[in-house]
């Protein structure tokens, strides 16, 4: 915030860096929230933008510039005609190498309207996770960019990016003019970050108890002790996400918390880091063992859908969704089960029927468990192969199809029928495809996978009520 604030800093661009779990994102997004709300700041912000891996719109490096400049139009009034102006007068700038954009459509714009502003204070665009932009070459090319906006065009902002110091975004920052006009803030375990860890695995700790009270009367506080905290910040090493994963797993809903704690702090050390010792743990102590490691691939194969729900996970595992259920309940320290709250919905809306054909959504907290699960040396006989999983899924949904048009038609194609052409798996990349969607929308059940979490039982009836969806 002092970086920001400063008027004249000896440096353009301010690199947060640290491993995952330390907090990057937390601080940026605190950061974007302060300077916003705040009206002495808010002209400080000229735009954000938090990348998400596999997240639809935030994952690759084509909307980048197109949402800054967005957010400069809207953030800065005096902009706005300007960067209207320069897309009319070329559309394709959209279309052009991020250099360009930069140069086009923010730099130029904001250097001839400039005199408007004095005295002028540059604004600073925060770039969350940039490690998470899908291509390596990709994130290279971003800093690249921003480089020559910023030390070659001029170009009158500030950037606070966040992100892993992964080989090529410091190989990146090691070289001219990166190299010596940039301020690096790494993100370490000290004693000022282990003490804030420590209060906030307290205040977790003391929310926990007041939750189970009726299982912790016996157990006197404080609790867990001092000694026991202190180790756990140890564990943590700096890793916010290490002290909130511990949280989630000790306040399960099925087990005691005296007991879950106890299995972390009795945890022999292996040749796991801190954090994948805990994410073994997690899946050891997981009921249904029998179908965990199916249920754990799907949800891997899957997770990159903007929405992953119970029911899709039901058919692409071929386990019914009671028993997948199950089994997400004792993972909730890394896999959120979310339904719709009855409070947020607007009066009078019927909420007994949406709630009959709803589908409760899936979500991994935190993208370094899917890293975990796919890696081998790591996961161990919890790693998930992702090719193979695509296999099955395809296999799985093609069976499917089978079976409803055998039992909706009367079609003899429960043999060993192959739907190549229309299967809604890609085989290469595991993504859904609207590949073959006309065939496949003459029956609704398989609509469920291109719609989001509402069942086919949901899309009978609206067509009931005379709304329909046609093939295209």
């Amino acid at each position: 915030m002092n970086w920001i604030k400063d008027p004249s800093p000896n440096e353009s661009v301010l690199w947060l860096n640290g491993p995952f779990g330390n907090g990057k994102s937390a601080i940026m997004q605190t950061t974007a929230e302060t300077l916003r709300h705040d009206p002495q700041t808010s002209h400080l912000l000229a735009g954000s933008f938090f990348f998400g891996r596999g997240k639809p719109g935030r994952d690759k490096a084509k909307y980048l510039v197109p949402t800054i400049a967005y957010q400069i139009a809207t953030n800065i009034p005096w902009m706005r005609n300007p960067i209207e102006s320069a897309l009319c007068r070329d559309p394709t700038i959209l279309s052009k190498s991020m250099e360009a954009q930069l140069r086009y459509l923010i730099t130029e714009p904001f250097r001839r309207t400039l005199d408007q502003s004095a005295p002028f204070h540059t604004p600073t665009v925060i770039i969350d996770g940039l490690d998470e932009c899908d291509g390596h070459d990709s994130q290279s090319l971003i800093l690249s960019a921003i480089s020559t906006a910023v030390f070659k065009d001029n170009m009158k902002f500030r950037f606070l990016i966040a992100s892993r110091p992964e080989r090529q975004i410091s190989e990146t920052f090691r070289t001219h003019p990166l190299h010596q006009l940039h301020l690096p803030i790494t993100l370490v375990d000290d004693y000022k970050t282990s003490e804030e860890l420590k209060k906030h695995m307290r205040s977790g700790f003391d929310r926990i108890y007041e939750r189970h009270s009726d299982l912790m009367f016996a157990v006197e506080k404080p609790w867990p002790s001092d000694e026991e905290l202190r180790a756990l910040a140890r564990r943590a090493s700096g890793q916010f996400l290490y002290a909130s994963t511990v949280l989630g797993f000790v306040d399960a809903d099925d087990a005691h918390p005296v007991d879950q704690l106890e299995l972390i702090l009795t945890r022999p050390s292996l040749a796991f880091s801190d954090m994948d010792e805990l994410y073994t743990l997690i899946l050891e102590s997981s009921p249904r063992q029998e179908i965990l490691s199916l249920v754990l691939c799907s949800v891997a194969c899957m997770h990159d859908r903007s929405i992953l729900d119970i029911r899709s996970l039901e058919v692409i595992s071929g386990r019914r969704a009671e028993d997948i259920s199950v089994v997400l309940r004792g993972l909730p320290a890394v896999i959120a089960v979310e339904t719709p709250n009855e409070h947020e919905m607007s009066e009078g809306f019927p909420w007994h029927d949406f709630m009959r054909y709803y589908s409760p959504v899936v979500s991994v907290h935190h993208e370094s468990f899917i890293e975990f699960l796919t890696d081998k040396e790591r996961a161990g006989r919890f790693f998930v192969d992702k090719d193979i999983g695509y296999g099955k899924m395809a296999a799985r949904l093609d069976e499917f199809v089978a079976e409803c048009l055998t039992r909706r038609y009367s079609f003899n194609v429960t043999e060993t029928t192959n739907f190549d052409g229309i299967s809604a798996v890609n085989h290469s990349h595991g993504v859904f495809t609207n590949v073959g969607i006309s065939f496949l929308t003459c029956y609704e059940t398989i609509l469920i996978y291109f719609i989001g979490p509402f069942s086919a039982r949901f899309l009978t009836t609206l067509k009931s009520i005379g709304i329909s969806f046609l093939p295209n």
